[in-house]
């Protein structure tokens, strides 16, 4: 294989790679921003459930089983974002392994080649070396 083609293979695989590592990021991000609203859903239930006692007038009305009904769901809607995402994320996680492969192959395929060409250069020069030294002084 050329060295052109070589460093050409090299450049696209390394362009696949960044481009399935842009791919992931938004991923990684819709996942943190999900578990932060968990977080901040899993506060504010403790905060409900430590002044319960005190909120008569919110049973009176039945707001507290209103309350509990739309954690209930909310937490189901954010628990299957979050499943959703996470299958997302495995396929681009084996998408970037594979890219990452390929990269490395890649690279590894390039630095055989230029390892391979510098020992002919010098086993050429040597070569040519011993002739020169074998016939001596032209005369």
């Amino acid at each position: 294989m050329k060295p052109a083609n070589l460093t050409e293979m090299e450049r696209l695989a390394e362009a696949r790679f960044l481009n399935e590592f842009e791919k992931l990021r938004p991923i990684i991000e819709a996942e943190a921003r999900i578990r932060r609203q968990m977080v901040q859903l899993d506060e504010q239930t403790a905060e409900i459930r430590t002044s319960s006692p005190h909120m008569f007038d919110y049973r009176a009305f039945g707001a507290d089983v209103a309350w509990h009904a739309w954690e209930s769901r909310t937490r189901r809607v954010l628990n299957l974002e979050l499943a959703r995402l996470r299958a997302q994320k495995l396929v681009a996680m084996e998408n970037l392994r594979l890219a990452h492969g390929r990269r490395q192959a890649a690279a590894k395929l390039l630095s055989q080649f230029r390892n391979q060409s510098a020992r002919q250069r010098e086993r050429v020069q040597l070569e040519q070396l011993c002739l020169s030294e074998c016939l001596g002084p032209a005369r």
